[in-house]
């Protein structure tokens, strides 16, 4: 069976510096491209989701919000990771909140905005292998409807891997195609994806070398 959800790394700007970011150059890429590629993909009809990443904040791409236009248009639902409100926009499928260090202010902005626009909402966190974490609890604590942590990966910022990926819905709740098994911590788990880079490339992961 071919996916059904396509995830796309899109070009954005960042204003923060996250220590765990894997994609090092902000805004790198290629948004015209992108946005010519995902638009004839989604557009194919074959996919029932578009999960959108980004290289910086979501919401600050200058093809985020034309993407999300084409895809309601479409029927297509639209998920986004993101650490800041400005991401967070009506209609969404649902909310996947990065919670760090470093976006500990933004992403409860983002997780309150969501929750006001009745949009269900997971939250994102690494392990680094360093103390246990458990995902039900992370879903208590911040009164969300999943949790996905995810294992430290050697790529972007972070300078080594640890840790590992774990997946929690809670029960009844409706995250759509949760989740994407666009990166590599998430090979094999969820939701397989088809996957276009930040230059508009057809990848086997995000993060990976383009084979298209």
């Amino acid at each position: 069976m071919n996916p059904e959800v396509l995830s796309g790394q899109i070009p954005a700007e960042c204003g923060l510096a996250c220590v765990v970011c894997r994609t090092p150059e902000h805004n790198e890429g290629n948004p015209k491209r992108v946005l010519e590629r995902i638009s004839e993909l989604v557009a194919s009809g074959n996919y029932r989701e578009l999960y959108i990443t980004s290289n910086g904040e979501t919401g600050r791409s200058p093809i985020f919000s034309e993407l999300v236009r084409l895809c309601q248009e479409k029927g297509v639902s639209v998920s986004v990771l993101c650490a800041t409100q400005i991401s967070v926009v009506p209609g969404l499928k649902r909310v996947e909140v990065s919670v760090n260090a470093g976006t500990v202010k933004t992403a409860h902005l983002a997780i309150k905005k969501a929750k006001d626009l009745r949009i269900p909402v997971v939250v994102s966190m690494i392990d680094d292998g360093t103390m246990p974490v458990d995902p039900e609890s992370v879903a208590n604590d911040y009164a969300v409807d999943g949790v996905l942590i995810r294992a430290l990966q050697q790529e972007g910022r972070s300078s080594r891997s640890g840790g590992r990926t774990q997946v929690y819905q809670r029960p009844g709740s409706d995250l759509g195609m949760f989740p994407s098994s666009c990166y590599a911590e998430l090979a094999g788990i969820g939701y397989t994806s088809d996957c276009i880079s930040h230059n508009g490339e057809m990848v086997p992961l995000l993060g990976g070398v383009a084979i298209a």
